[in-house]
């Protein structure tokens, strides 16, 4: 069934307004009136013309492994053509939930390599103590977890949600228990750069900030551009609704509730579900197509045209982009499809503290 658009559906809309009267020493984050006066990204008009990076292999094998189909039910975003998006922590609950998820992955790597060094040195007592110690951490870590977190789930919101129904960004207040809506016109992409306190090493992206409110959604990536456009894309593709979809992984769950998308699909003849039935090979010649682009997008030189306000160099993406499954080669029949975890998968789940 099909999903109704609401009248405040984004449509691709550019009212200058938003891009011309934001405020800027009114705020009362000093970190946004910062962010508020940096460049903002090129809006309604594409560079890359796809939005397919390496981080959709990730995707394809979340959609088959069950992983997505939980985290949509664990946000409750189904069939609601919203997507669920972590940002850099906003408030403290989100940073102490953070920082629990970091710290519980590096007592895992100690538990193998502190006993196993200690043991190499002779120190085979030691050694046992130390594994038992960190064991009983992990243990306790679990426990929490399993008892504690589901507290929290059900009473702080930990994501920024995209409505593509209404055309809404969902963002968690100060305090994590309420949401501050305004919608996706509203906001801006501005340009961020975060650095390594310790090496000083770039960390390149965009604070996606409301006009004239602190609320945001921020993404960084490694020293370049390039993958913080290809995400700028990808937002405003899934919220303007005079465009179908991209053909991703990520987004293969929502092309059947959404209106637009089902008729682009239905009038190209796409198989249906058809990042669940191709095969994972066809990834790498996706991943080839986006790097044979990437090689023509100069970061540095674009980088420089960002912040001096020129022009963005626009690329003609290949059919691939719009059309993979006219190049795929291997796509299994629907009643083939599987989804689950393998043993290897749930194992690494059940050390994992599970969000």
């Amino acid at each position: 069934m099909l999903e109704e658009y609401a009248e405040t559906v984004y449509r691709g809309k550019q009212n200058t307004k938003f891009r011309d009267e934001i405020a800027t020493d009114e705020r009362e984050s000093a970190y946004c009136r910062y962010q508020s006066k940096q460049v903002m990204y090129p809006r309604g008009c594409s560079v890359f013309g796809h939005c397919f990076d390496s981080s959709q292999t990730l995707f394809y094998k979340d959609n088959l492994n069950g992983s997505a189909e939980d985290c949509r039910s664990l946000f409750e975003i189904d069939k609601k053509l919203k997507l669920a998006m972590n940002t850099i922590p906003a408030n403290f609950i989100d940073f102490i939930i953070s920082s629990w998820v970091v710290l519980h992955f590096i007592n895992l790597w100690f538990i193998i390599f502190i006993p196993s060094i200690t043991f190499a040195l002779g120190a085979t007592s030691l050694a046992l103590d130390f594994f038992w110690v960190l064991v009983i951490i992990w243990f306790s870590s679990k426990v929490i977890s399993l008892i504690v977190l589901p507290f929290f789930r059900f009473k702080y919101n930990f994501t920024i949600k995209f409505n593509r129904l209404n055309g809404t960004v969902e963002v968690p207040s100060q305090n994590a228990k309420d949401l501050e809506i305004a919608p996706f016109e509203e906001f801006n992409a501005h340009y961020k750069v975060q650095n390594n306190p310790q090496s000083g090493y770039p960390y390149r992206g965009f604070s996606l900030l409301h006009y004239k409110y602190s609320m945001r959604y921020e993404k960084t990536y490694a020293n370049q551009i390039t993958p913080a456009l290809i995400h700028w894309e990808l937002l405003q593709n899934f919220m303007d609704v005079t465009q179908p979809l991209a053909d991703i992984p990520q987004f293969e769950y929502y092309r059947e509730f959404d209106k637009t998308t089902a008729e682009f699909d239905k009038a190209n003849g796409r198989p249906k579900y058809f990042w669940y039935r191709v095969d994972k090979s066809f990834l790498k010649k996706m991943n080839q197509a986006d790097d044979e682009l990437r090689k023509e997008f100069n970061d540095e030189e674009q980088l420089d045209n960002l912040l001096a306000g020129k022009p963005i160099k626009k690329l003609t993406p290949p059919d691939i982009f719009k059309f993979p499954w006219k190049y795929a080669d291997n796509i299994k029949p629907e009643s083939e499809i599987k989804f689950g975890k393998t043993l290897w998968q749930k194992f690494t789940s059940f050390l994992m503290i599970d969000l």
